[in-house]
């Protein structure tokens, strides 16, 4: 699975399974995320990993705000 990683430029909503619930975080400005490359393509909720946490964050989000790294 091809990995590809994200520079977060500025605050974006992420979603956290916390007590069998979603709960929306923000994941500051400045975060690096690593997503699925495969999965990484319309306009959806997608498996991201931040912070050694795996989390949802929308795609179009990780697009608008986020710079992809090398």
């Amino acid at each position: 699975m091809p990995l590809e990683k994200y520079r977060i430029d500025s605050p974006t909503i992420a979603l956290f399974l916390e007590d069998g619930r979603h709960v929306a975080h923000m994941v500051p400005k400045g975060s690096t995320i690593s997503i699925d490359g495969k999965t990484f393509n319309g306009d959806k909720l997608v498996e991201v990993t931040w912070a050694d946490k795996v989390v949802m964050m929308f795609t179009q989000d990780i697009r608008s705000r986020g710079k992809k790294i090398d």
